[in-house]
């Protein structure tokens, strides 16, 4: 007899076991998540100097309301205002599941959560248990999900295929990668919560394990919304790690070394002055994701970064000396008051960071990392996808019984304060939970059968090296996006999916190269359908005939979506208004 659960999560970051947890609460109990590597993906395996989580403030003494704080993520344009409205009203219920779940969030005396200020945001909203809260966020829920609701895991399956039946998903077929035996699992709603399309790029932070599978949704006939919107900002590459906060607060030195071993001090020459340089590094703590609006200011950096990594130099961060003319008193009044307030004014970069975040210094350690000691090699890298898959309020998408969340889905819009996306890891998971306990469950449908004769005569060899159209992604279709090299790489993996071979050095690497080139060429095609149109915004620069493309701010008010290679625009609704009475909601049935 073929077992059919009421629901399958793919996935098991943040996003699935928080999925898994809401279900159980809504006595929707026979569940099975599906992973290909349990110890995988980006929330167990990422973080920055105190990874944030942003939540409505709760410290008793700073005015908040679910409506203000949409109304704050929503001003950065591109988001629709009833999906963030979601995102605050349901914040706090999240959050506090998390305190009781064990996730030790700091208090104050009076048991109120104080905050502090993230990037792309004034308010004090940001909170943290230190550079690894979603990992810890990420434990703790699989503890409830795993060992106090005994929800079944199938680890080691790589998910190849949403099954239908029409126009509704049924469940997934999947490869066994230990026995490389094709299984499938049926279900009356399936749940995607495997991150964004992380494979897309060679200068990354996201984990070696992170992949995605936009691809596969793809196939199944989802719409993309916002996809061309992406996050970067700098990263260290031979431990991936984001760079930001205390990292850039202690104003460490850029540096350069080419070939030869010669170093440069070459952000000296992006600024007039020594103490403009300075403050900026100083900024880029709050300013972290690269912005087109900052490019002229601390933006500078990223693209200096860049542009010394292209002329064929690595480029690292030195805690061991101060920046070249570095002086404290000549700091901007921001910089200055920050660093007296929390008390680290040492010498160097290490002693001001061995006072204001110790943390961060030991997540080098852990790693055979001394930055006491070494220099810190890093890039510009690809950091958060704010777009995504397009969904409803439900988190639903156009494939019926098929929900996607977390950073796989099409969230936000141009800008996000830094942590919201923990945030919608677990408002993300409510929604479907409550969408899926009130609509009419189907029980019955047409079982389908994955095709997987095709695969028979599959030849295993050394296959094809697909390496190299990542490099070419992050030369020009990422921060600095390049409308003729984007067309010419477009026209490049158009011919190599047209000619895509059976010959690869296993099974699972042809599933995993077709979907990132899938990702890939859906990402190009919002490119070049939305920028000449929108221009430089958000967290990118377009350039087309050698010229930057200017913003069109008339594109803010709107969401970009992709179908089928195709773009279109759809205005996006305002934040939502309501003075209902209270007995309306009382008197409900």
């Amino acid at each position: 007899m073929i077992k059919i659960y009421d629901a399958i999560i793919i996935g098991s970051g943040a996003a699935a076991y928080g999925a898994a947890d809401w279900l159980f609460k809504e006595n929707i109990t026979d569940i099975a998540i599906i992973t290909e590597n349990r110890l995988g993906g980006t929330s167990r395996n990422t973080g920055s100097d105190k990874q944030t989580y942003y939540k409505l403030s709760m410290d008793g003494f700073v005015p908040d309301s679910p409506y203000k704080m949409a109304c704050d993520i929503f001003e950065a344009g591109c988001c629709d205002g009833e999906k963030m409205y979601l995102q605050a009203v349901n914040s706090t219920r999240c959050f506090l599941r998390l305190c009781d779940y064990g996730v030790d969030f700091p208090r104050d005396k009076f048991g109120g959560f104080p905050g502090y200020k993230t990037d792309h945001d004034n308010t004090v909203r940001a909170t943290s248990i230190g550079p690894l809260t979603s990992k810890v966020m990420t434990e703790k829920l699989e503890n409830v999900v795993l060992e106090k609701n005994r929800t079944p895991i199938f680890d080691n399956r790589q998910v190849v295929e949403i099954l239908k039946d029409g126009k509704k998903a049924v469940g997934v077929a999947v490869l066994n990668t230990e026995t490389e035996a094709f299984e499938c699992f049926y279900a009356k709603n399936v749940i995607c919560a495997t991150g964004a399309p992380a494979c897309i790029y060679k200068n990354s932070v996201y984990p070696e394990s992170q992949h995605g599978m936009t691809g596969i949704l793809l196939e199944a006939g989802v719409r993309l919304c916002n996809f061309s919107q992406w996050q970067y900002g700098m990263a260290s590459v031979d431990f991936r790690w984001n760079v930001s906060g205390s990292f850039m607060q202690v104003i460490p030195r850029f540096v350069s070394i080419d070939g030869s071993g010669n170093e440069f001090d070459f952000l000296n020459d992006s600024f007039e002055t020594a103490e403009e340089m300075c403050s900026n590094i100083f900024l880029k703590g709050y300013q972290w994701p690269f912005s087109f609006e900052r490019a002229e200011k601390s933006s500078r950096i990223d693209i200096a970064v860049h542009n010394e990594i292209q002329k064929g130099r690595k480029v690292y961060l030195d805690y061991t000396k101060n920046p070249k003319g570095f002086c404290f008193d000549r700091l901007d009044e921001e910089a200055k008051h920050y660093i007296e307030k929390n008390n680290v004014t040492g010498n160097t970069p290490i002693e001001r960071l061995e006072k204001l975040n110790p943390k961060a210094i030991e997540v080098y350690l852990n790693q055979n990392i001394d930055i006491s000691k070494e220099k810190l090699r890093i890039a510009v890298c690809a950091q958060h996808n704010n777009g995504g898959v397009y969904t409803d309020n439900n988190c639903e998408t156009d494939v019926k019984g098929l929900y996607v969340i977390g950073e796989a889905a099409g969230t936000f819009g141009l800008a996000r304060p830094g942590g919201t996306a923990l945030n919608d890891t677990q408002v993300g998971g409510l929604l479907c939970a409550r969408h899926i306990k009130e609509k009419t469950q189907i029980h019955d449908f047409n079982i389908p059968c994955a095709d997987f004769d095709k695969y028979k005569e599959f030849v295993i060899d050394s296959g094809v090296d697909y390496s190299e159209i990542k490099t070419k992604m992050s030369a020009c279709a990422a921060f600095l996006r390049n409308h003729e090299g984007c067309a010419a790489l477009l026209e490049e993996i158009d011919g190599l999916l047209t000619a895509y071979p059976l010959k690869h050095k296993s099974l699972s690497d042809y599933f995993y190269d077709k979907d990132m080139l899938l990702s890939a060429k859906a990402l190009l095609e919002t490119i070049i359908g939305e920028m000449p149109l929108a221009g430089s915004r958000g967290g990118a620069v377009f350039i087309k005939n050698g010229q930057t493309v200017k913003e069109n701010p008339t594109y803010r008010k709107y969401l970009t979506l992709t179908e089928n290679g195709a773009v279109s625009f759809i205005e996006a609704k305002p934040v939502p208004q309501t003075d209902e009475p209270f007995e309306k909601y009382l008197n409900r049935t």
